[in-house]
């Protein structure tokens, strides 16, 4: 690792106000039963996939556009694979041109179902990274501005192929504002010169 450059960048997965993955049974004829909660309302984000883990004999789990009964009819389909499944998943994959107001209903049954309110994801934090340490067996690499996020360092030997690789086996320590990342050297891996980032994580 005799050459070494470093920035920071972040995620395109963003925190979450519902699960990514999300059970849902059927209760009755009136009611999913999503992660616990009857019918809920459920907030996600664009650019994020969901799952609906669905277990719901006699009752079709579609994503639709407007609220009602009826199989194939209103589907809202950009994004979305499963479309009616009673046993299995339903992946929503939130395009960025998602409208703001969707649902989730059953094909089969009137008052089944909820709202699916469409956010824009947070703007990501200012990633700094402030200190780097190289000794003879270990890096060390310091960031700062991400309290909630999650860093993961990854490297890339040749940036023509811009492909990013997570540095194997590292440890990250958040503590008074500072994210500590240390991994062992790569010079088995990617030779003597190597790029470095820090990629946040939403938690």
């Amino acid at each position: 690792m005799a050459g070494v450059i470093v920035w920071a960048a972040w995620s395109s997965a963003f925190g979450q106000t519902a699960p990514l993955t999300n059970t849902v049974t059927a209760s009755s004829f009136t009611a999913y039963t999503v992660d616990a909660q009857s019918n809920p309302s459920l907030t996600l984000e664009r650019g994020v996939t969901y799952v609906f883990q669905v277990n719901a004999a006699f009752h079709p789990f579609y994503i639709k556009t407007v609220f009602t009964n009826g199989l194939d009819v209103d589907e809202y389909t950009n994004g979305v694979t499963g479309n009616g499944v009673t046993d299995g998943s339903l992946t929503f994959a939130v395009p960025l041109d998602a409208p703001d107001l969707l649902y989730y209903h059953c094909g089969n049954h009137f008052p089944m179902g909820g709202t699916l309110n469409i956010i824009n994801p947070p703007a990501p934090p200012a990633v700094k990274v402030v200190f780097v340490s190289i000794s003879d067996t270990a890096v060390t690499m310091q960031s700062i501005g991400a309290s909630n996020w999650t860093a993961i360092p990854e490297f890339n030997s040749n940036l023509t192929l811009s492909a990013w690789a997570t540095v194997p086996n590292f440890t990250n320590v958040f503590a008074n504002g500072t994210n500590t990342t240390t991994f062992n050297r790569l010079d088995p891996i990617c030779g003597p010169n190597v790029f470095l980032r820090i990629r946040n994580q939403s938690q």
